[in-house]
């Protein structure tokens, strides 16, 4: 696979040429030009209509005004609230340039201009009483603090305000934030791994919002500093990230094995790649990339861990459950290194992982009412809600949006089909206007429907993903079957060819029923070479993953079900919607549904993925 070294970190491109590869990179489309519809559309409905809209206002407005004077002199708790501020700002810009709604963007704008009135004459824009701040050397917490993670939120949240609606205010504001982290961390004198939880890592996530500070303003010192924050890092016990990929180690033994804040780190490492072209960054986080994905995710596509540790940790590799914790944000910072891998890469390896999140973890993390998200999801579990306060629903709801930046992605002088779904979208390409209609039931079904209107004819590459799962799959063109011998699951098949209105490209998916199955193993009181094994299964079709809806006679394990002796169908209560129908011998049927869906999506109800098949 062809790597560029520069490529799109935020509201313009910026592609550098890589000496001996050609130039590759895959550019996201502005959310303004893509309309998704189907699940994922509704999905972005609700969180417009429940969270988006409502935040500001929401309690108060307890989570905007904690930026005011008088609540930061009153705030006595080394607390992560700040963040909501940031990443409400981030989802809305993306929200408002979507849907070109004019209340939208004067909300968030509003917003935007109460913060920046609140911010100090030192750039602080947090919500930290100044005994407890980054600025007081003296403080005792600065180990417990977040402070510097709420910081990172909030420039990043200016930053895309300003990219995509051009508000140098925010800019302005974003860059003062960035002189007092260079005044505080960016001689060396202070060690930024020691103003953040989790052996600091709370703190170094800075790196993601100091690469694009270098980048929207070409100031060397940023990206000085985000070289010291590597560094810093690499050098600090209990972190090391470039020494525990380089030595083939878990991530478990990264700091505390934090998924959140792992992920995130990784992002900005991805990102520092991406403006010098040091291979030596990819090399790490593409190491560490698939230890999550080999290790670290349920079969939902959501990082997880916390079974007899802290819930958001990873748990070691060499162990696996149905019941760990998939923490929203966790779900979020996956699916934006993914983004961004793909974008540097055009691999279909991270686009697969994309929307196998989308369609599975991200969506079942929402809640009907589109303001509240769970904070933990598990693949065998409740589902309950996160507090008004916690991180998670600010998550969600930025991962939703930036799905229409990545739906379809500019490759190579055409265009790239990264996620499937009843979609639109609008791109120039050769400089000729060129819609792109994708009319289709998936993730239900695996007929996709491409219809190409170009303003004129025009030549471009047609990327299709063909995802890992899909076999023997068919292309048309205006009909006719095209020679597919090049096409493998889990790649990109192009098609190349002058392009006029109405020409229709036709992708036949077959979905077939996959039985997916695991071991939990547990070392038993006798000794490390007696094992307790359950064996358990799971049932998928196409991209999606699917659950029962409760309980099972009051159980959630030991039915020790004989899966080969089992009948298992296929039914639909709603057309185009299938679900499964599994009936043990002797015992009456259980019904699965896609997880998303399980339990109605209401909080307090039960989903069952895995399904307990005997004990060794």
């Amino acid at each position: 696979m062809k790597i560029v070294k520069g490529i799109f970190l935020g509201a313009a491109a910026l592609v550098l040429q890589v000496s001996g590869m050609g130039q590759m990179s895959d550019s996201l489309v502005s959310p303004g030009d893509v309309a998704l519809k189907g699940l994922i559309g509704k999905a972005l409905d609700l969180s417009e209509a429940g969270r988006l809209r409502s935040l500001p206002s929401w309690h108060e407005g307890a989570l905007i005004t904690m930026f005011s004077p008088e609540a930061r002199s009153r705030n006595t708790t080394t607390d992560w609230y700040g963040e909501h501020a940031g990443k409400w700002m981030y989802a809305t810009t993306l929200a408002a340039v979507r849907t070109g709604d004019d209340s939208l963007k004067a909300l968030l704008l509003r917003t935007a201009d109460y913060l920046i009135r609140n911010q100090e004459a030192d750039g602080y824009m947090g919500s930290y009483s100044p005994a407890l701040r980054i600025t007081n050397a003296a403080s005792k917490l600065h180990k417990k603090s977040w402070d510097v993670w709420s910081l990172s939120c909030t420039t990043l949240g200016l930053l895309e305000v300003n990219a995509k609606l051009h508000d140098a205010r925010c800019l302005e504001a974003a860059k003062k934030i960035g002189e007092l982290m260079l005044k505080t961390f960016g001689d060396g004198g202070v060690d930024i791994t020691d103003y953040g939880t989790r052996y600091g890592y709370s703190a170094t996530v800075a790196l993601d919002p100091v690469v694009m500070l270098y980048r929207f303003t070409g100031d060397k010192r940023y990206l000085d500093f985000a070289r010291l924050i590597v560094r810093e890092a690499d050098k600090k016990d209990g972190l090391r990230l470039t020494a525990a990929m380089a030595a083939g180690r878990d991530l478990e033994t990264v700091a505390d094995g934090k998924a959140y804040q792992i992920i995130w780190n990784l992002l900005g490492v991805a990102k520092l790649y991406a403006v010098t072209g040091d291979a030596a960054y990819l090399k790490t986080v593409e190491a560490a990339w698939k230890n999550i994905h080999n290790y670290h995710l349920t079969i939902t596509g959501g990082p997880w861990g916390g079974v007899g540790k802290h819930k958001e940790c990873f748990n070691t590799r060499e162990f696996w459950s149905p019941y760990g914790f998939v923490e929203t944000c966790s779900i979020m910072s996956w699916m934006q290194l993914n983004r961004f891998l793909l974008q540097i890469t055009g691999d279909a390896r991270y686009s697969e992982e994309l929307e196998k999140s989308a369609y599975n973890a991200l969506l079942a993390a929402q809640l009907p009412d589109g303001q509240l998200w769970t904070y933990h999801s598990f693949t065998n579990g409740r589902k309950h809600p996160a507090n008004f306060n916690d991180c998670c629903p600010s998550s969600g709801a930025m991962a939703l949006e930036e799905l229409s930046e990545v739906a379809y992605t500019r490759r190579g002088g055409g265009v790239a089909c990264n996620i499937y779904g009843e979609s639109v979208a609008k791109i120039v390409l050769g400089g000729v206007p060129v819609r792109l209609s994708q009319e289709t039931e998936y993730p239900f079904a695996g007929k996709v429907r491409l219809v190409v209107t170009p303003g004129s004819a025009v030549r471009f590459p047609l990327y299709l993903r063909v995802p890992a799962w899909a076999v023997s799959v068919q292309v048309t063109v205006n009909g006719k079957v095209v020679d597919t011998a090049g096409l493998r699951a889990g790649t990109y098949y192009t098609v190349t060819r002058e392009w006029k209105k109405g020409d229709v490209v036709e992708m036949e998916l077959p979905m077939p029923l996959r039985v997916e199955q695991q071991q939990e193993a547990a070392i038993m009181p006798q000794g490390k070479d007696d094992l307790y094994r359950v064996n358990w299964f799971a049932f998928a079709r196409g991209p999606l993953v699917y659950a029962s809806d409760g309980l099972i006679e009051g159980r959630d394990r030991e039915m020790n079900y004989k899966l080969g002796a089992a009948e298992i169908s296929r039914y639909a209560k709603e057309e185009g919607k299938d679900e499964v129908r599994f009936t043990p011998p002797g015992e009456k049927p259980v019904e699965f549904r896609p997880f998303y869906s399980a339990g109605g999506r209401e909080a307090g109800t039960w989903r069952l993925t895995w399904m307990q098949s005997g004990i060794d």
